[in-house]
């Protein structure tokens, strides 16, 4: 690249705020984009509010409680991120290494005859040497080098705590659809038998030639429809135990005996206090780890400059020398400059690719704020939708409730007919579903309101 071009792209990268001299490389970079002072319809921002780490303590079950340890202890995607930190810590420790001496020890001997060299003569010569040589660092490329794995380092961690949040978050999702499941086949399994009780009810009438045929056919028919709805749940059911069992780190049915007893959810606490926007980007892990990313790249760039400027060593040599007939101590001190001259564009190449990755990965850390803004405005705002929805689907099933109750005295009575039975039945059936999703949803609304703040990252 021309040098016009390279101070064109360094201008481009300081308008970004991504220039290594405005920010420190190990410091907090900024991503640009200023936190609102408060969510949408909320009058302040809760400044003092602290994102919550053990949230799913707030829906006081104990089942729960049991499958968020075991996943913490045996998932296998949190091992993987787990070693994946172990490989960064590692090179970072070979970074380090980088800005200190090296030193070596080397022994030899040997036993022979060089002919004139030796005079003809059988010779022994023993030698022990230790050599040592260190890089002077004057223009900080080693420097950089660890400042990028110290930031790689502290990525990887922040990857961990952000995969750890999501399994807390997957485990939670999956358990309310388990336990919901459970509860729409229990639902549909007392509704049908209500709808068979009514079939025989109308072949009794049928019999008698108090009813039609048609009659018959039309309430065994709501009966197949009501029992066709049962082998579905029973399938999400297990599906949602089998992904428990996996997220858990175990085979499918290992733990489904911890659920095999039906539970009700426990009613949620109405109070619930969100930390601010600040607090919220300041806690994501997901935020810290674009952070980070883009950190290590502003020191990678400083790396690949560095490579335009010498690098000079020292080195020591000590040695003991035994041979026959005589021993020496040989020693030396030097030092060695290499400074590139010609490569064809190579240091300038990587200059510009580095660059272009630091672009990357600012424009990057820009995106994963905007998104955590956005996933927290959606979370909040679905979660208020739907505690309004739940509290309307409440009122549904008891008027649905007390419609069926009405239609079946009047039915028994005569002063309504089998279609507005039907119609009851069915009616409270849907109701009763609904307000089910909606709770097992209220609270996976919840989870994803804990979720977009960042909890559960830290122990």
């Amino acid at each position: 690249m021309s040098n016009s071009k390279r101070t064109l792209s360094v201008a481009v990268l300081a308008a970004l705020a991504v220039t290594a001299c405005a920010t420190s490389p190990v410091g907090h970079q900024d991503s640009g984009i200023a936190a609102p002072a408060a969510w949408q319809g909320q009058s302040s921002g809760n400044a003092a509010v602290q994102v919550d780490q053990a949230w799913w303590k707030h829906f006081a079950d104990p089942t729960l409680d049991t499958l968020i340890a075991e996943a913490l202890a045996n998932n296998k995607t949190l091992q993987i991120a787990r070693a994946r930190v172990e490989e960064a810590r590692a090179g970072r420790i070979g970074a380090r290494s980088q800005l200190l001496p090296e030193i070596s020890a080397v022994g030899s001997g040997q036993r022979g005859n060089k002919g004139f060299l030796t005079n003809n003569r059988t010779v022994y010569v023993a030698e022990a040497d230790v050599q040592a040589s260190w890089e002077i660092d004057l223009f900080g490329g080693n420097q950089a080098n660890t400042a990028e794995a110290s930031a790689i380092l502290q990525s990887e961690q922040a990857s961990q705590q952000s995969i750890r949040v999501a399994l807390l978050a997957e485990v939670a999702r999956n358990y309310f659809d388990m336990r919901n499941y459970e509860r729409q086949l229990t639902l549909t399994r007392r509704n049908l038998e209500t709808q068979k009780k009514t079939l025989e009810l109308i072949q009794s009438q049928f019999q008698g030639g108090m009813v039609s045929n048609f009659d018959v056919q039309r309430t065994a028919a709501q009966v197949s429809t009501t029992a066709a709805m049962i082998p579905a749940l029973q399938m999400a059911h297990n599906a949602a135990l089998n992904r428990l069992n996996v997220l858990l780190g175990y085979p499918p049915g290992t733990k489904d005996k911890l659920l095999q007893t039906a539970q009700p959810l426990k009613p949620l606490d109405p109070n619930v206090v969100i930390a601010a926007p600040a607090t919220v980007l300041a806690t994501r892990p997901d935020v810290r780890v674009a952070e980070r990313r883009f950190a290590a790249s502003i020191s990678a760039r400083k790396a690949a400059t560095a490579d335009l400027f010498p690098k000079i060593s020292l080195t020591a040599f000590f040695g003991a020398q035994n041979a026959t007939p005589f021993s020496s101590t040989p020693w030396g001190l030097g030092f060695n400059l290499a400074q590139p001259l010609l490569n064809f564009g190579r240091i300038e190449s990587q200059i510009d690719a580095s660059d272009a990755r630091q672009k990357q990965a600012f424009l990057n850390y820009q995106q994963t704020v905007l998104v955590a803004l956005e996933n927290m405005e959606n979370a909040l705002s679905s979660y208020m939708h739907e505690t309004n929805r739940n509290a309307s689907l409440a009122d549904a099933v008891a008027e649905n409730s007390k419609a069926n109750e009405l239609a079946q005295q009047q039915f028994s009575n005569g002063y309504a007919s089998l279609l507005d039975v039907l119609v009851a039945e069915r009616n409270l059936l849907d109701a009763e579903a609904s307000q089910a999703t909606s709770d097992a949803s209220l609270r996976k609304d919840l989870v994803n309101v804990y979720t977009a703040a960042g909890g559960g990252w830290r122990d």
